[in-house]
């Protein structure tokens, strides 16, 4: 396996309910859930069995034809009130992500997911800003986030990337 990926080799697609277990044995994995938090807190969301989190638009991100991580975004004005983002601008798009697979990390995947993951928003919507909100020791997401051209927003806590 090479160090960096041919972004080629990385697609996105929809997650299924057949994702289920692979999602949630992820989100139990140590150097996962110290960044996530609680396991069926995301599984919740994700199962969306109460339809409530309609507005949550979900991915699985594979590398070949192998499922290697998770991926979604929503738009924030859709979100309930009380976030950081709810004074952002309409047509702010909230980006998260995650490797799941160990043999995957630190090889340029998580820049991948993040490039990709901003073209397929900007296909679908109208965004005029990118968000993400990593827990401030996560200095990898953090550095990977700035690298995709994310900048710290002292006020808000959150990094932005605006859309010209």
């Amino acid at each position: 396996m090479n160090d960096i990926f041919n972004k080629n080799m990385i697609s996105l697609r929809s997650i299924n309910k057949s994702d289920f277990p692979t999602l949630e044995a992820w989100l139990n994995k140590e150097y996962i859930k110290k960044w996530y938090g609680e396991p069926e807190e995301w599984m919740r969301e994700i199962r969306n069995d109460s339809g409530e989190f309609g507005w949550l638009n979900q991915y699985i991100v594979m590398f070949e034809d192998t499922p290697i991580g998770f991926c979604q975004y929503y738009d924030c004005a859709q979100t309930p009130e009380g976030f950081e983002w709810g004074n952002e601008p309409q047509g702010t798009f909230a980006i998260d992500y995650l490797i799941g697979e160990e043999n995957y990390l630190k090889k340029g995947v998580g820049n991948v997911i993040v490039q990709e993951l901003c073209r397929l928003i900007s296909e679908i919507e109208k965004p005029v800003q990118f968000v993400a909100d990593p827990v401030p020791q996560n200095i990898d997401s953090i550095k990977l986030l700035e690298r995709n051209g994310f900048a710290l927003d002292m006020t808000t806590g959150l990094y932005k990337m605006r859309i010209n």
